[in-house]
Formats: structure tokens, C-alpha cells, sequence
């Protein structure tokens, strides 16, 4: 289809400006859009102690990017990925919004709690949507989202665990972030909830990157706990799981499902916890496991087996958030949304179902899908199993 020159004109302005930028590729005769493409912005950590959460997390939106792309893309434009290196550092996090918020109006990013939070504030003063891809608890404004669960999700689908196993006294150790801030208010509500039955008996944090624990684990061995909580994101999970283990702890350990990929977890493959190491689960983390009679059981076993075809290897919920996400804004742009206020506007007002599970978002509500009451295991070469169910 061919465009006189001022149509041209306007196309290349909205995208200097703009939502998922329109860059026009001119042909010989300098006015075909047949390559145009739609940008989509993404912050991710491909590098430092995140990278084990942000790889796949990249993953799950590139897969998103190249079946739209195969598919005929975005009313015949393509999908073009932007991706910035938050290198697991915020201050570079931050500094890779401030660019991208002058190409694109939405951005994928980070898979963790302090980046989202560093990045928040500039792409929310540039009116970019940014859907971040961590669960932990953020200030809801009108352009931001956030992937997986919310943090206050952890908790109808924890205690029915805690009871099973009858676990009362819980210790935590965990990140000296907004990572560590949000697991840590999980339990602490839990233990506010019903005091008969849980109690908070010992708290540490330190800081993302450390490598040594032995001192704060010693003083949870002290506490005498039934379990250890680690809130903890990517590789920050290595170091925990060896402290105890170096101090002949036998406690089982609780891990985020921040630290839950098989490539955040393959360093101690052979060097589990004496008691075990379990967290929360989403059904396409155990994608062998789901029951026939979860209602999007489906879409569960689609992706994980596009996943797997991919990148050769069993799809984890970082990477199932990512896709959902993509997969959102991308219904967005079909539906002829050109600006982030109206990206968000299609999400806060359309159902969706993904590979998590149903979408309830609103005007008051930005966060993912629901937790189930799953639990599963690490076992080293064996993967994820299935742990519990209170289904």
C-alpha cells in the first residue's frame, strides 16, 4: 500500500514520539511501509545475580515476539524487540528507562523487585507502560503493571501448606531489597494472622551478590526453627542453601518463586538442603503435573511445550509471567491502542487467560494471576516435582 509523503511524515513523528515506536523502512520508491515494524521496549537482567530469573524471562518474551512474527504480526507490521542489560543492578536499570522512554511507550522489566522499583518513576514521568516482571508489592499508578502474583497471593496459598506440615516457627533470611521487603511482609502477615500458630523467630538480611552466609544462618540455627524462609531473587538463593547446609541445619527451606528456575537452581543440584527445598508453584512450572480439571490446563501445557521446543528445556513461571505479559500488550496494539494510557486502559478492561492462569485486572488492580495452593520440590537432576496440592 502506498502513502503520500505527508502520511509518511506523520507515521515517523508518532514514532519519535512514541508507543511501541512505528519505525518506517522505506522501499526504492520511498514509500512503502511493508517493513515497518512495532517496537517493544524490554528491561531485563541478562547478566549479574538476577540473570538466572531473567533469562527465562526473556525467554517467555521473545517466544511471544516471534509466534506473533510468524503469525503475520501486528496487522502486518513486525514485532521488533528492544532489549537493555539491567546488568541486576537498578542504577543501570534506571538509566536504560531514560532511554528507552524516548523510542517506546511500553517496556517489559525487570524480573526483579528493586529494578521495577528503580525503573517505576521514569517511565511512569514519561507516560510509557511498564509491566514489571516481579511479584513483589509496588505503589499502583495508572501506567504500571506487574507479572506473576501479588506478594499478598503468597498467603492463602502458603498456610495451607504451613498446616500440612505443621510448621510453627519460622525463620527468615533474605535480601536487603524490595525483594526481601515483600517476602518477608508474607510471612510476617501470616504470623500476625494467627499468632497462636506461627511466629516470626528470627530475621536477617543481606545484601544481593553476597556469597558468604554462615554468620546470619548461625544465628537462625540459634532460633531453633521448624523452617527458613529465603526471600530471596535469581542466584541470591546459592549462598542460603549452602550456609545451611555447611551448619548442619535440617530445617526444609522456603524459597520465593523469584529464585525457582532451573537455572537459578542448577548449582546446588548437588548440594541440597537436608530438609529440602520447596516454593510456591504455578502449574507451568510442574507442567507434567497439571490436572486435566485446571480450568486452563490448556494453556498450561501449549506453552510449555512451545517453550520446550524453543530453548530445549521445561518452561518455569518466569517465563510463563513474560509471555502473558507480551501477549497482553500485544492484544492491546491489535485492538489499535497507540498510546501507553491506552495499552493500560485495554488490559485494566479485557479478560485474559494465559499460561498463569486467569487475568482479573481493573482500574484499582494491576497485578497477575492468582497463586494456586501448589508446592513443589527441587530435586536436583529430576527438576520440579509436585510437593502438595490444596486444590
Amino acid at each position: 500500500m502506498r502513502l503520500a509523503m505527508r502520511q509518511v511524515k506523520i507515521i515517523v513523528a508518532a514514532a519519535t514520539a512514541g508507543l511501541l515506536a512505528l519505525t518506517t523502512a522505506c522501499g526504492a520508491s520511498g514509500g512503502s511501509t511493508s517493513n515497518a515494524t512495532i517496537s517493544l521496549g524490554m528491561i531485563i537482567d541478562k547478566t549479574g545475580v538476577f540473570a538466572s530469573s531473567g533469562i527465562p524471562a526473556l525467554n517467555g518474551v521473545q517466544l511471544a515476539v516471534d509466534e506473533t512474527n510468524q503469525a503475520g504480526g501486528i496487522n502486518g507490521k513486525k514485532i521488533d524487540l528492544v532489549v537493555q542489560d539491567g546488568t541486576s543492578d537498578p542504577a543501570v536499570a534506571a538509566a536504560a528507562a531514560r532511554t528507552l522512554s524516548r523510542k517506546v511507550q511500553a517496556v517489559l522489566g525487570t524480573a526483579s523487585g528493586s529494578g521495577c522499583r528503580a525503573v517505576q518513576p521514569i517511565l511512569d514521568s514519561a507516560k510509557v507502560l511498564q509491566y514489571c516482571l516481579s511479584p513483589q508489592q509496588f505503589t499502583l499508578t495508572p501506567l504500571f503493571f506487574w507479572g506473576l502474583a501479588p506478594v499478598t497471593g503468597y498467603i492463602p496459598a502458603t498456610v495451607p501448606w504451613l498446616k500440612a506440615q505443621g510448621y510453627h516457627r519460622i525463620a527468615f533470611i533474605g535480601q536487603n531489597d524490595a525483594t526481601g521487603d515483600g517476602y518477608l511482609s508474607v510471612f510476617n502477615a501470616i504470623a500476625k494472622s494467627d499468632p497462636a500458630n506461627y511466629q516470626i523467630v528470627g530475621q536477617e538480611r543481606f545484601d544481593s551478590g553476597a556469597t558468604n552466609l554462615e554468620t546470619q544462618a548461625t544465628k537462625l540455627r540459634d532460633t531453633k526453627p521448624d523452617l527458613i524462609v529465603a526471600g530471596t531473587t535469581g542466584g541470591n538463593i546459592v549462598p542460603v542453601v549452602r550456609a545451611v547446609k555447611s551448619l548442619g541445619m535440617t530445617q526444609p527451606i522456603w524459597v520465593g518463586t523469584g529464585s525457582v528456575s532451573l537455572d537459578a537452581l542448577s548449582p546446588l543440584a548437588g548440594d541440597l538442603p537436608a530438609g529440602g527445598l520447596f516454593a510456591n508453584a504455578f502449574w507451568a512450572d510442574i507442567s507434567d503435573e497439571v490436572p486435566a480439571g485446571v480450568p486452563y490446563a490448556a494453556d498450561v501445557t501449549s506453552f510449555a511445550k512451545a517453550y520446550s521446543a524453543k530453548y530445549n528445556q521445561k518452561s518455569v513461571s518466569a517465563a510463563a509471567g513474560s509471555y502473558d505479559a507480551t501477549m497482553q500488550i500485544i492484544a492491546a496494539v491489535k485492538s489499535g491502542a497507540t498510546k501507553g494510557t491506552e495499552i493500560a486502559t485495554h488490559i485494566e478492561s479485557s479478560a485474559f487467560t494465559g499460561a498463569l492462569g486467569d487475568y482479573k485486572f481493573s482500574p484499582a488492580v494491576h497485578q497477575g494471576a492468582t497463586l494456586p495452593p501448589v508446592m513443589m520440590t527441587y530435586q536436583g537432576a529430576k527438576g520440579l516435582k509436585l510437593a502438595f496440592s490444596g486444590s
